[in-house]
Formats: C-alpha cells, structure tokens, sequence
C-alpha cells in the first residue's frame, strides 16, 4: 500500500514533503493547517488487492464538485468513517459520497486522476 503509513514506495517522499508543509507559512506569515488522511490499516480482501503493489489505498485522491466530494472508500470502517468526517468538516455544506474505487486503485490510480482531464472532441 502507497501513502503516509511506511507501506509504500512513496513513503519518503511523502514524509519528507509533510514535514515541508508542516514548517510553510502562507504568505502573511502564518502557519498552514495541515490536514493527514492516513490510508486505510485493513481495505478489503478482493481480486484487485490482494498480491498487487501498485493498489493505491488513499483517501487524498478525491474530487470536490458542485454541492458535493466524492471519495474513495476501502472498506476499513474506522479509516472510511474517519475520512468522511474529516471531509464533511473541511467542506462544510457539500454531501460526502464515498464509493468503492477498487478496480481503479488496483491501476495505482484514484478518482481525481480518472476526473480531471477532459479531452478535447
């Protein structure tokens, strides 16, 4: 599994950059509120996860729309419920939907990477 939990090949990289953000201000000086999604300690057992390194277990990879934010869920009920309200709270107003994205992080990818390039026709 990818993400901030040691798990992953990303792992470095993202502990390095959390600490980066950590210690930024913005530009009046003050200190950024950082919020951590830490990936899900026990996603369900299927065909896309089991034995596959590249299954991308993370809940940053959502997308905020119109009157809503939709959002990956794994199936560890703890780490999901934790999202939603984490999300619920940051995006006051919006309805959290969270769905179950499995064939597509079994690909190392997320809702936002499907959503937001739109080709041309």
């Amino acid at each position: 599994m990818s993400g901030i939990d040691g798990g992953g090949t990303d792992y470095a990289v993202t502990r390095k950059h959390l600490d980066i953000l950590k210690n930024a201000t913005d530009a009046d000086g003050r200190k950024l509120e950082i919020h951590v999604l830490p990936p899900p300690a026990n996603p369900r057992s299927n065909r896309f996860t089991e034995g596959n390194p590249d299954f991308a277990a993370g809940y940053i990879n959502y997308l905020p729309i119109n009157g809503a934010v939709i959002a990956p869920q794994f199936g560890d009920a703890e780490a999901d419920g934790y999202c939603r309200e984490l999300l619920t709270k940051l995006y006051p107003g919006r309805d959290v939907v969270q769905l179950d994205i499995d064939p597509i992080a079994a690909g190392g990818g997320g809702i936002h990477c499907l959503t937001k390039q739109m080709p041309r026709l």
